[in-house]
């Protein structure tokens, strides 16, 4: 896709089919977050966990209860860990990590949503840290839930931004 096909079907999928994301897919996703522009690099480059174990996801989508969808069944989650250093970096890192792989997974057909809840939930389970292999020193900070889409991958309506200007 050309990038303005990209960002105009790039949007946030709730509802996702069973069928697995293709490795080569999932690699891609993962090299695209690895070229991120970073604040602060020198303080730690983010730490990406890839869950697709179906018995993970099923813990990670119930962690704040069964009537609560958290990662929405989707098949593949991609957490982005950081260190916690400085004030803000961490979020902002993990963000732009999360964005370049977002749009990479729409560029591949990949229905794909950015996600918060779910840091908030692992972060307080020093079980499920120690389990996802998050390392000492690390917490997550965002988190990127993929797969195939139900509704698919469609170019949106284009969105032009109310803009304020002061140069008049």
């Amino acid at each position: 896709m050309e990038l303005k096909q990209v960002l105009l079907s790039r949007k946030s999928c709730r509802s996702y089919t069973e069928k697995k994301v293709e490795k080569e897919k999932l690699e891609a996703v993962i090299t695209a977050g690895s070229l991120a522009p970073l604040g602060l690099p020198m303080d730690g480059k983010p730490h990406l966990t890839v869950v697709t174990d179906p018995a993970m996801l099923k813990t990670l989508n119930g962690l704040f209860g069964p009537e609560r969808e958290v990662i929405y069944n989707a098949p593949a989650l991609i957490l982005v860990s950081c260190p916690s250093s400085a004030p803000g970096i961490p979020e902002m890192n993990s963000a732009c990590v999360v964005e370049m792989m977002s749009l990479m997974a729409t560029d591949l057909g990949l229905g794909n949503i950015y996600l918060y809840g779910v840091c908030a939930g692992v972060k307080q389970n020093p079980e499920l840290l120690k389990a996802l292999a998050i390392p000492e020193g690390y917490a997550p900070f965002s988190a990127l839930a993929l797969g195939y889409g139900s509704e698919g991958v469609a170019p949106c309506k284009e969105f032009v931004p109310t803009l304020t200007r002061n140069d008049i």
